[in-house]
């Protein structure tokens, strides 16, 4: 079977070639197509229901939306978690989903269950854009004329500009923030309603039933049909006045009367500044789930240059602010220019050992199409690629088994004599061709076999850790079955070619002569002195090892975004416009440092309530120039001296991440922190004295830092409690009073007024005079059933100032209050180790409250628990293989024994560079792993070879492991040199990737060293035992 495929592939050489090219075309138009992202997707499958209750406390909230809408999604099919937060005027549900749900079926089951849910009346729940944590791929704001009203670019962002953004393929939603919102106000005389005896009920009615047009059917005429219309919308504000409220005796009173009718503003649920100006509008553009960041953004940017070149008026332009391509350029330039330097390392390598750049050419070519190869299965499987998955492929993995054929083959042509006189030279190549091939064929199918097979424990990860290393594993695993069928098939193809006009045999290398000898020296005094050899490798491996505990862990490297992200949460009771002075005084303190190219500012929420954030919340958005232009060595050091100079503003809890990682830790804890601790119970004061006395412990411990209690509590509020009796007596309703507090102070919407397309609100309410103290809450008058009159509020109820709840979040069916912090100079491991021990011993909690710690950490102990149980499993899977090899247990044993011996120098590695243990550097330890099998699969087959054909064990032993001293020598230096651009480089994305190269760069130095010392001793003390047993026998 195998000589007979070698055959097929020399003899129709032509045909394979033809289809390789072909693979290769495909490949590069899956590249094309094939999305690229910074940093995977890993939020779980989430809806979000979004609902508005305008002027309700947090507590009203929770209690009439919250609490019912998660009651009836506890029985939602495949939901895993819901959690909610309630603020003023906003809750948010947020349901999870469990792996592998389908995004519309999510939606779907969400809306159904809604429907059984009894709302306020008035009150609509909305779902949240099919948008994810990494979906703002956009951020733009509008450059006006100075003189241009802010309601007017509000008005452009709203009617213009973002229905022309929506239309993008690809674009979920476009959050508007900032500026302001036009309204047609009327502002009540509560003195003249009493002067004329009406209510303020009488007046939302008139203007209700007065901005309505109406139809009257058809009217023929002639030969036409005619439709008959009442034309009665509002076309003007004259027509606002002139709405009649009551008509008695002949005297009218019209609106005019009553109230002042102007166009105003929205009360401002949110402000944005970018850099010198004070108050611009910003749009936030978000990618439907499962988009390609770079063809969306590509298209969002030439309907922006259209908008800029004709749609928008005069002086008015889109100004981006944050593109998700610039992190992709410069994370897939830093990828590509690692690859690069890998590749012509590797090339080098080939050159170098082969002295035949013929040969290393054709080695060469096996990593373009291996590549292109892999991206057309990820393109078909429609798995994107990201910057942790392409910076792991390794060129000298790929091509290592090119690397054994072809240094086989110059071997096999070096010694081969021919056995006829007849025998031509270019036969004598292609039967020598022909045998290495078939002979080598099985070897490089379990050689690779193996090294998917150590992959295996990555595509066990769940959740987080899933999603990110998930296209690792694939696109490996690709490379390594396109590397195999390539290496036998193209590599056979295209040597035949070289062959029929150059002999390949391998040619004297003095200093390769010279090193085998002195590798034979070393080895026979390995075999003469095994139990120094392996006590010398035995005292390395256990100091590799006890670094473990030095080293700390973390679950991943952050990836530098080249921006910051800085949130500052103020007193609850903070107002906006006190937000926005703090502000300015941030951003006048951070404009002064010459590493930030720009910055945007965000005080509040936007208007579509997707972020439920207070006045009180600051958020700023700091892109950085490059490196090279720093004053300080890394961000971390930025960042201090950062927090050092906003120190000087008292009172300033701050909290610095970056956009992505930012959403992405929302998303998934639900807490703004790398390390989340939630108590849950039922009382908010207890719940809060907790949440604080533990931020007050995690102050104290070293590497701490943004330390904050996300408070509950602390929302200054003015209650109308009404005297029920009282209200009985008058015929009052709750109804009647709620509709007198929310129209006169709050304000409500009677109508729309229409500007062509655009639609406005008509808002009514009490003038500002009236409504601005405590006291003019008890003035508001309540009308009376059967207008019968009015009285005030303070006649039927109490009015009192108290403190109430600001935010109330929920999980699990419980309230909970959380406590976020940020890590700075030390690992995640160790910092929780000591966190546990001081809150455990410190905190004591009352019956019912309990405490869970999440974030980061959570991902981390999730995929260590999964490796415990998987790794062992694919342990057992190559000894299975192995033994299927060899057909020998002991041999198998011998080879699987050496494997803590070869990954040690990954400790080394990471302790070298200051690196700590993450999901990363594990991953680099599973393919560290599957390099020394394969390293060691190469020696011992070759020793079982000469056994087989008559050598004694000893000559066996040390020719055989000189023989493969060249192979074995170049697959590492491959392997790590392929990876030493990544894990040297530190250009913007490099962090999650160098972790794994390092490990693999130290890892194939003692894989290598211990494979050609260590293994040829263990070899032959293993195979003289089973020829012993096989005597005996």
């Amino acid at each position: 079977m195998l000589p007979n495929f070698s055959t097929f592939v020399i003899r129709q050489r032509m045909f394979i070639l033809v289809m390789a090219v072909a693979l290769a075309v495909i490949g590069f138009r899956a590249l094309q197509d094939l999305p690229v992202e910074a940093f995977p997707d890993v939020q779980d499958v989430q809806v979000q229901v979004v609902t508005q209750y305008p002027g309700q406390s947090p507590e009203e909230v929770e209690r009439t939306i919250s609490i019912p809408v998660e009651r009836e999604m506890s029985g939602v099919p495949r939901a895993t978690q819901v959690r909610s937060v309630s603020i003023t005027g906003l809750s948010v549900v947020t349901l999870t989903f469990s792996e592998g749900t389908n995004d519309y079926f999510a939606r779907n089951q969400v809306l159904e269950k809604l429907q059984n849910v009894s709302f306020p009346p008035g009150i609509q729940p909305q779902l949240a854009p099919l948008a994810t944590a990494v979906g703002e791929i956009y951020r733009y704001v509008l450059s006006t004329p100075a003189d241009m009203p802010p309601r007017e670019v509000r008005a452009l962002q709203d009617w213009v500009v973002r229905p022309a953004l929506r239309r993008v393929a690809g674009v979920a939603d476009i959050n508007s923030f900032g500026g302001a919102v036009k309204e047609y106000q009327v502002r009540v005389n509560p003195p003249a309603l009493m002067r004329y005896g009406i209510t303020l009920e009488q007046v939302s009615q008139a203007l209700a039933s007065g901005n309505q047009n109406a139809s009257g059917g058809l009217m023929k005429r002639g030969d036409e049909s005619l439709v008959v219309r009442a034309v009665g919308l509002f076309g003007s504000l004259d027509d606002i006045r002139a709405t009649v409220v009551t008509a008695k005796d002949g005297k009218t009173v019209t609106v005019g009367d009553v109230a002042d009718v102007s166009v105003g503003d929205r009360p401002l649920s949110g402000i944005v500044a970018n850099d010198d100006h004070d108050s611009v509008v910003e749009g936030i553009i978000l990618m439907t789930k499962g988009g390609d960041p770079s063809k969306v953004v590509a298209e969002v940017l030439q309907r922006v240059d259209e908008l800029n070149h004709g749609q928008l008026p005069k002086g008015v332009s889109i100004k981006p602010i944050y593109q998700r391509t610039e992190l992709v350029k410069h994370t897939v330039h830093t990828v590509i220019e690692n690859l690069l330097a890998g590749a012509l390392l590797v090339v080098s390598v080939l050159v170098i050992f082969l002295r035949e750049w013929r040969a290393a050419m054709v080695v060469a070519a096996i990593i373009p199409l291996t590549l292109l190869f892999a991206f057309t299965l990820m393109d078909l499987k429609g798995v994107p690629a990201n910057l942790i998955s392409l910076g792991t492929v390794d060129f000298g993995i790929i091509i290592d088994s090119a690397v054994v054929l072809v240094e086989a083959l110059m071997v096999r042509l070096a010694v081969h004599q021919p056995t006829a006189a007849i025998e031509s030279a270019i036969g004598r190549r292609f039967d020598a061709l022909r045998w290495v091939t078939s002979s080598l064929t099985k070897p490089i199918l379990f050689s690779k076999a193996i090294i998917i097979l150590a992959f295996l424990p990555i595509f066990t990860f769940q959740r987080v850790e899933g999603r990110i290393f998930a296209p690792v594993a694939l696109i490996l695993s690709f490379s390594l079955v396109g590397a195999v069928l390539f290496t036998l098939t193209v590599v056979p193809a295209l040597l035949s070619l070289v062959l029929a006009r150059h002999d390949l045999a391998e040619k004297h290398i003095d200093w390769l002569a010279r090193l085998q000898r002195a590798y034979r020296r070393l080895l026979m005094r390995c075999q003469r002195m095994p139990r120094q050899a392996f006590g010398i490798g035995g005292l390395i491996a256990a100091l590799a090892f006890a670094l473990i505990p030095v080293l700390g862990n973390e679950f991943l490297p952050r990836l530098d975004e080249g921006n910051l992200w800085l949130t500052i949460t103020l007193p609850p009771g903070s107002s906006l416009e006190q937000s926005k002075d703090v502000e300015r005084a941030v951003r006048a303190t951070l404009r002064t440092y010459p590493e930030v190219k720009m910055l945007v500012t965000q005080v509040g929420r936007p208007d579509d309530g997707t972020d439920p954030k207070g006045p009180n919340n600051i958020e700023i958005l700091a892109d950085l120039q490059p490196r090279g232009d720093w004053r300080f060595a890394d961000k971390e050091a930025l960042v201090e001296d950062m927090s050092n100079k906003l120190k000087a503003i008292p009172g300033l809890p701050t909290n610095f991440s970056q956009v992505i990682q930012d959403n992405v830790e929302e998303a998934l804890s639900g807490v703004k922190g790398e390390i989340a601790i939630k108590v849950f119970g039922p009382d908010l004061d207890i719940l809060q004295d907790k949440a604080e006395q533990i931020a007050g412990i995690l102050r104290t411990i070293q590497g701490s830092r943004d330390v904050a209690a996300i408070l509950p509590s602390g929302q200054p509020e003015v209650a109308v409690v009404p005297n029920r009796v009282k209200m009985a007596r008058l015929g009052l309703s709750m109804s009647d009073l709620d509709n007198a507090v929310q129209t006169a102070l709050g304000g409500s919407s009677v109508g729309g007024f229409y500007e062509g397309e655009r639609r406005f609100d008509v808002v009514l309410r009490f003038a500002a005079p009236y409504r601005n103290s405590v006291e003019d809450v008890g003035a508001v008058p309540v009308a009376l059933p059967n207008n019968a009159g009015t009285v005030r509020i303070a006649d039927v109820a109490t009015v009192e100032v108290r403190e109430g709840a600001s935010r109330i979040s929920r999980e699990a069916g419980g309230r909970n209050v959380s406590v976020k912090a940020n890590l700075q100079g030390r690992d995640q491991g160790s910092f929780v180790d000591e966190a546990m021990a001081k809150v455990g011993s410190q905190v004591q909690l009352p019956a019912g409250y309990r405490i869970v710690w999440g974030g980061q950490f959570e991902n981390q102990q999730r995929a260590m628990k999964r490796l415990a149980v998987i790794v062992p499993a694919s342990l057992f899977g190559i000894f299975a293989l192995l033994f299927w090899a060899f057909r020998s247990i002991r041999l198998a044993a011998l080879i699987l024994a050496m494997l803590p011996f070869n990954i040690a120098g990954g400790f080394f590695a990471l302790g070298l560079a200051g690196l700590h243990l993450s999901i990363s550097a594990a991953v680099g330890f599973i393919a560290v792993a599957g390099i020394s099998v394969q390293n060691g699969v190469i020696m011992v087959e070759e020793i079982v070879r000469l056994v087989d054909n008559g050598s004694s064990l000893v000559r066996a032993i040390t020719e055989g492991a000189v023989s493969r001293l060249r192979p074995i020598l170049m697959t590492a230096l491959m392997a790590g040199l392929g990876l030493l651009p990544a894990a040297l480089s530190s250009a913007i994305g490099a962090e999650t990737q160098r972790p794994f190269a390092v490990v693999i760069v130290g890892g194939v130095v003692t894989a290598t060293l211990f494979t050609l010392t260590l293994l040829p001793p263990l070899a032959w003390w293993g195979m003289r035992r089973h020829q012993t047993e096989n005597e005996g026998q």
